[in-house]
Formats: structure tokens, sequence, C-alpha cells
């Protein structure tokens, strides 16, 4: 009796300290807030490191194994391309990048001024016209003409200033770089010792469900997010040609975008095709006609033959669920969530067929088919 009061006062001291604790917290979150953000971007360069190992690791196993190369020559070999790709990718590409941003940012009020045009020009005629001041939208259609040139420059700054902060964090993004060195070469250790710890907090049950459902959804994550890099890549190349081919504005910048927006399943694509659009309309309507029919052709070739090729069924989860997975994991998560709700609703895919099996093998009476 004389323990289990002690363990009740126990928990009531535990409980009391949890919520003076919190309290104080909340109390003073400024403080807690500001410290966190430091504490963050003390840390950023190892969690660039831990994002950086992760996403090569699988072109340094590729030497390892293949070639049978040592662990030190394979990491050398990896961050031999690694750092050729960037250094092209840093002084071929963001000032080209760069300079058609600025270019097209000061090229919307000219046009704004087309859109005006046509608009003047639609109100000319006298039925159109009759129609639109009974409707009442002739004030909306020229606000609206106004917000979509406002809109879509503080996209085009935004995305400048995206790059710009980009290059800002390029010391610590290279820091992380280099840690990540370490990190490939000793990450067995590291792995281990992090499964330890999981034992040692979850203790052993939980802790291997913790690790089973790591693995699952690594597998998930490199199946998709690497093949479709690949894929989306591919398909970024195919655009560039294509665009220099039609000889379409800011070719270099469409592609990039084809390519990234191809990496988010079936929106991803119809927002590369519209920006391209909305990009060439204002040279001339036929070149936008041109560039949409060339990029609608380049995605109907990715998802009728290169897709299928490179992720196939590895994913096998249902449209209807990635459509539903990237809306609600793009809502919370933003373009992060949008790129991994595909190998998320996969891994939930794995768990549930095991739990349909569990439970029809525990009640095969009940979810016997009636034939109606």
């Amino acid at each position: 009796m004389f323990i289990n009061n002690n363990i009740k006062y126990r928990d009531i001291l535990i409980f009391g300290l949890i919520g003076i604790v919190g309290y104080k917290i909340i109390d003073n979150y400024d403080f807690f807030f500001d410290l966190t953000k430091k504490f963050l971007s003390i840390i950023s360069p190892f969690i660039y490191s831990l994002i950086c190992a992760y996403m090569l690791n699988p072109i340094m196993m590729f030497f390892e194994r293949n070639f049978k190369f040592s662990r030190s020559r394979s990491i050398l070999i990896t961050y031999a391309i690694i750092a050729g790709i960037v250094v092209m990718f840093l002084f071929f590409t963001i000032p080209s990048l760069i300079n058609s941003i600025g270019n097209m940012t000061k090229e919307v009020p000219n046009y704004m001024q087309v859109v005006q045009g046509w608009i003047n020009a639609a109100l000319k005629n006298k039925k159109l016209y009759g129609l639109i001041t009974q409707a009442g939208l002739l004030e909306k259609i020229q606000l609206l003409s106004i917000q979509i040139g406002n809109f879509t420059v503080t996209i085009l700054q935004g995305m400048l200033t995206y790059l710009l902060s980009f290059t800002t964090n390029l010391v610590k993004i290279l820091l992380g770089f280099l840690i990540a060195i370490y990190v490939l070469a000793d990450k067995e250790n590291i792995i281990n010792g992090a499964k330890t710890l999981c034992y040692i907090i979850l203790k052993e049950k939980k802790a291997n469900k913790l690790i089973n459902f790591v693995r699952i959804y690594n597998k998930m994550v490199g199946a998709y997010i690497g093949t479709k890099a690949v894929d989306s890549s591919i398909i970024g190349l195919i655009s560039l040609v294509g665009l220099i081919i039609v000889e379409a504005p800011y070719a270099l910048l469409l592609a990039l975008i084809v390519g990234i927006t191809n990496m988010i399943p079936y929106f991803g694509p119809f927002v590369g095709i519209i920006i391209g659009v909305i990009a060439s309309i204002f040279i001339s309507p036929m070149k936008a006609v041109i560039v949409c029919v060339l990029l609608v052709g380049i995605q109907q070739f990715d998802a009728w033959y290169l897709e299928p090729k490179l992720v196939g069924a590895k994913i096998g989860v249902k449209p209807f669920w990635i459509i539903m997975g990237i809306m609600i994991a793009g809502a919370f998560l933003g373009p992060l969530g949008m790129l991994l709700a595909s190998p998320t609703m996969a891994t939930m895919r794995v768990y549930y067929i095991e739990v349909v099996k569990k439970f029809k093998a525990n009640n095969a009476e009940l979810v016997k088919r009636e034939k109606i």
C-alpha cells in the first residue's frame, strides 16, 4: 500500500512538472520559438548532410555493388559526378534562370497591355458588349486582368527571391554536402546506432514495428522518387530540345518548370503546360498553340510509355488514392507533401493489405461473398 501511494504521488508530481514546464513554454513562446529557430539554424548543415547522404547512397552503392569498388573510391566517384553536375547547373543554368525571370517580370506590363487590347477589341462587338454589360461583368473583366498581372509579378518575384535565398544558403548546403561524406563512410554504424536507440526508448516490440515501417517507407520512396526523378529529367531534356526547336520564349526556364512539376503525379504536368502556354500566348497565339501541342504530346509519351517503363507497378496504388493523398499532403506540407504523397499512400497500402489479410483469416465466414 505504501509503495502504491509513492507511485501515485510520483505520477502526480511528474504531471505537475509537465504542466508547469508547458505553461512556461506557452507564456514565453517568443523566446522558445527564437531558441528553436536558432537551434535548427545551427544544426541545419547536419540535416542537409543526412538528406544528401540519403540521396547519394544509391549512386555510391551502384559503384560498390556493380564494380566492386571500395567504399572510399565509390564515394569519390559519386562526389566527382555530383560536383560536375552542380557546377554546370550553377554556372550555366542559374544565371540564365535569373535573367529569364527578371525579363519576364519587366515584360508583365507589356503583356497586360496586350490583354487589355484583346479586351477592348472584344468589347467593340456590340452583341458581346451588351451581354457583358447586362451580366455586370465589365468591371470584373477589367479588374481580373489587373489581378492576373499582379499575381504573375508576385510569383516571378517569389521565384527570383527563392533563387537568391538559395545562393545565400549555399554555404550551409555545401557544408552539409561535405559532412555527408562521413555519413556515407560510416552509414552502417549510424544505422545500427539509430536502431539501438529505438530499442532503448521503445523496447523490442514497438521498435521492431517502427524499424519495419521505416524500411518499407524507404523502399517506397526509393521506388518512386528515384525513378520519377530520372523520368522527370528525361522529360525536362526532351521539353528543352522541343521548345528550342519551336523557338518558344524562355525555353530553359519552361523546360525546368516542366521537369520539376512532372515529379507531382496527375496535377504536375498540367501546371507545366499551363505556364508554357501563358508564357507563349503574349508572343503569339499560334506560338502558344504549338507549345501546348508539344508539351501535351511529351506528357502523353511520358504517361503511356516512359513512366510505365521506369516506375511501372512499383507503387501499386490506384489513381483515386494518389490524388487524395496529393490534395491532403499538399494542404499540410505544400510541394514536399505532394512529392511524398505517392510513397506514403503506397506504404499505407502495404499495412492495409496486412490488416485485411489478418481480418479475413480470423473472420472467414463474415467476409464470405454472397452471390446477388
